[in-house]
């Protein structure tokens, strides 16, 4: 299995590569096979030239014995004749080939001759032609003979050699085709047996590629992937204890309430005192099992907002108005200031869900008698909404953390606030399924301010 990459990618090159050599040394060998194939030829061409040369000098028979005896020793045969076609001097026998050349006709015919046969794959000889001026009158003809066969000697000689390059060539490439894939695919291998370990949930992975390249990048995002399921497996972690926690409180309260209750010595105001508790603390739970309800919407993305625009201040005046009892009971004030028309594009029920959760949240921090502030500001895109308390604030330490499920600032889980940290996480969630942000600022004299930015139009 580890290897199969490896072989597709070795073959895969294996194969680009022969082809290209293949390309490569055809046209390399037929350029030199033609090349040399030109060369026989065009020599053959310029000796019978230099024999016309000394013949048009000395035109005589005692020359012609000269360049015929000088032929005979050589691979290469000399026939000359005179205008008629008449042989009058020749350094072998004739054979029938020969004698079927020498009576061709001559057709156009220049001082430099031409190459009168050149098909040495099917005939015995290959030849050249040069006729004999002397005085500028035509005294004969110099034919030229060369054997086929020392041509194809020469391409038979090529054509080994080039075999022997291509199988040298051949061994090289795969040789080079194995060490590339295995360079290649190497850290390929080992990131799929990394990433094999976070199907099986181990999250701590080691990938020590640094290259900066593609396989880096994927090295970094594999690396990144598992650092993200490792803190997730955390977050979970921690996520399902505080659960179990926040609900194991009101469970016990309730239990243990109830049995008081079911004692049968219990007097009556008592017991409409313990059922009293018996009732918030069930209030409690519904809230907070309905709160986890929507998160777990939102994670499943079964979390629809109808957003439509809306002018802000009558629903942040709905928002106070149902927040009175809770603002009256702590003796809070809360004011409003919004410039009139400043509109939103929101879903109203998440809006309206979201200042009840962020009001909520600074009732509880507040002290009796304070106030608690909502400014709205027009920006050119966004419309900045800030609600500021005059709470305790919070520990620097702890803002980054602040709208994460569950998160508490006491460690201790006390319930003297009664909050779940789960309020703000559904806020953030809401804000930015309607492209906006939200975030938390400690004031310097003490308190609180949460901002976020609304969307004024729907996004294109």
């Amino acid at each position: 299995m580890k290897n199969k990459i490896s072989l597709k990618l070795g073959f895969l090159f294996l194969i680009l590569m022969v082809l290209i050599e293949l390309i490569l040394f055809f046209v390399l060998y037929t350029n030199l096979s033609n090349q040399r194939i030109d060369e026989v030829l065009n020599g053959l061409l310029a000796r019978g030239g230099g024999h016309r040369d000394v013949l048009e000098n000395n035109f005589d028979p005692s020359t012609l014995a000269h360049v015929a005896l000088m032929e005979s020793e050589a691979m290469t045969d000399v026939v000359i004749t005179d205008t008629r076609g008449e042989i009058i001097a020749a350094s072998t026998e004739l054979e029938p080939g020969m004698r079927e050349l020498i009576n061709l006709p001559l057709g156009n015919l220049t001082h430099h001759g031409r190459v009168i046969e050149k098909r040495w794959k099917t005939e015995p000889y290959v030849a050249t032609l040069s006729p004999i001026k002397v005085g500028g009158e035509l005294e004969g003809y110099v034919y030229m003979f060369s054997p086929s066969f020392i041509i194809s000697e020469i391409i038979s000689q090529l054509s080994n050699q080039f075999i022997l390059v291509m199988g040298i060539t051949l061994v090289i490439t795969i040789v080079t085709v194995y060490i590339l894939t295995k360079l290649i695919t190497k850290p390929l291998i080992h990131m799929k047996e990394e990433t094999e370990k976070l199907s099986k949930g181990e999250t701590r992975i080691d990938l020590k590629y640094s290259h900066n390249d593609e396989l880096g990048v994927l090295a970094q995002s594999i690396t990144r992937l598992g650092k993200d399921l490792d803190r997730l497996k955390h977050e979970r972690h921690e996520f399902l204890s505080s659960i179990a926690h926040e609900l194991r409180t009101p469970l016990t309260y309730l239990k243990g309430y109830a049995d008081i209750v079911s004692k049968p010595e219990m007097d009556s105001g008592n017991r409409q005192k313990y059922l009293t508790i018996i009732k918030e603390e069930a209030k409690h739970l519904t809230n907070m099992v309905e709160q986890l309800f929507q998160l777990a919407r939102i994670d499943e993305n079964s979390f629809s907002i109808q957003r439509k625009k809306q002018v802000i201040f009558p629903l942040l005046r709905q928002v106070r108005n149902r927040m009175y009892p809770l603002l009256e009971e702590k003796e809070i004030e809360l004011y409003i200031s919004c410039p009139d028309g400043v509109s939103i594009y929101i879903d109203e029920t998440r809006f309206q869900q979201v200042m009840n959760n962020i009001i909520d949240n600074a009732i509880t921090y507040s002290p009796q008698k304070s106030t608690i502030s909502i400014r709205v500001l027009a920006e050119d895109s966004y419309v900045v909404i800030t609600v500021t308390d005059e709470g305790p604030g919070v520990p620097e330490e702890s803002l980054p953390y602040l709208f994460d499920r569950l998160y508490r600032l006491e460690k201790s889980r006390s319930r003297a606030y009664g909050g779940s940290g789960i309020g703000l996480a559904i806020v953030k969630e809401i804000v930015e399924v309607h492209e906006g942000r939200v975030f938390a600022r400690n004031l310097k004299h003490g308190g609180l301010s949460i901002i976020m930015h609304w969307p004024k139009e729907e996004e294109e």
